[in-house]
């Protein structure tokens, strides 16, 4: 909804916004905003649009899920899910590039819907693989730590319901974001067209009840979660260094299921490990400044860029931590590309000794 009344004035905006930083600390936001949306988040997040391509493609095969026991299946579940939260993520995450640098639009097309809507949609997804991999870090923990009462806590149906939860949850619980900007009509004496630029409104019109909601999104979106992690990954890393020490001393080597379930909580392990690293501390500052009412600090916009690109790091390098612990995933991706390269071999070669008969 358009904001009705008198036009701001462009160059006062501007003027307030250079004065909430130096001179200096404005001139390095605008360095790194420019590496950092026009080359590196989009490069990023194209990169994870084919590497969860790919991730979809192998963790759903037939041959990997008959290969699992009940709870692996689980597991192998909550990567497919987390997948797809990821390359939504990807998708939404990469016209980001195309804002304008001043925050100014000259109508109301889709990069002010994007940039007024987008930021709640983002989170989503955020919030949903947050989740996703809380769930993924529980159902290891029982497998791994509870053994004999695993099938009593979690099954693939139980796996199922959790993760349409989280979607459902993380869409209900980010709609209030979608009223948080509104456009404004500015006024320019250099411009014959009307420009917008959208501003921040607080919930329902409240700055206490926009306050506690940000209070409670950090809580349900980030902190709640990382403790979580926390725990139960300790207690994975403890089992896993016993079982590696055990092994060792009775020279004990794994085989079949035993191999694939060491794998999948080797994975889950790293991505937690990177899961604290790329989004932990982004989100954290984020949620501070947003609290402390920090957002158009120059300093603080800067950091916002460079933790926003290690946030959508995560969410694309999921497809090389694959290849790098699984063998499966290694030969399944080989089949993939070596298949593809010999039908197309193979086609190449009927086209051409059709031509070559044609010609006879």
């Amino acid at each position: 909804m358009l904001i009705q009344g008198p036009c701001l004035n462009i160059t006062d905006e501007e003027d307030n916004n250079t004065g909430l930083g130096s001179e200096r600390a404005k001139l390095l936001f605008e360095d790194v905003s420019y590496i950092v949306y026009g080359f590196a988040l989009p490069s990023v997040c194209l990169f994870g649009m084919v590497g969860n391509v790919l991730n979809l493609t192998i963790l759903t095969r037939r041959k990997l899920q008959k290969s699992f026991r009940t709870l692996e299946m689980a597991a192998n579940y909550c990567l497919v899910a987390l997948a797809v939260s990821d390359l939504m993520f990807c998708v939404f995450a990469f016209p980001t590039t195309f804002l304008s640098g001043d925050d100014m639009y000259d109508n109301t097309a889709f990069l002010l819907k994007y940039r007024m809507y987008g930021t709640a949609i983002i989170n989503v997804f955020i919030m949903v693989s947050t989740w996703l991999t809380v769930a993924m870090s529980l159902e290891r923990f029982l497998a791994i730590c509870y053994p004999l009462r695993q099938d009593l806590y979690l099954t693939t149906r139980r796996i199922k319901i959790i993760i349409v939860i989280s979607y459902i949850f993380s869409f209900i619980f980010n709609v209030p974001i979608l009223w948080r900007y509104e456009p404004r009509l500015l006024c320019s004496t250099n411009s014959s067209h009307p420009i917008y630029m959208p501003k921040t409104v607080p919930l329902l019109g409240s700055v206490k009840i926009d306050t506690a909601y940000r209070i409670l999104w950090a809580f349900i979106g980030n902190f709640i979660p990382l403790i979580l992690l926390f725990y139960f990954n300790v207690c994975l890393c403890r089992k896993i260094y016993r079982s590696y020490k055990m092994r060792q001393k009775f020279k004990q080597d794994r085989h079949g299921s035993e191999n694939s379930s060491h794998t999948l909580t080797i994975t889950l392990v790293v991505i937690v490990v990177m899961f604290f690293i790329l989004v932990a501390p982004s989100e954290i500052v984020i949620v501070i400044a947003k609290i402390t009412n920090n957002e158009s600090n120059y300093s603080y916009m800067t950091i916002e860029a460079v933790m926003n690109f290690l946030q959508s790091l995560n969410f694309s390098v999921n497809f090389i931590l694959y290849c790098i612990i699984s063998p499966y995933f290694r030969k399944t991706l080989k089949y993939i590309f070596c298949c593809g390269c010999y039908n197309i071999y193979q086609v190449s070669k009927q086209w051409k000794k059709e031509f070559e008969t044609s010609l006879m």
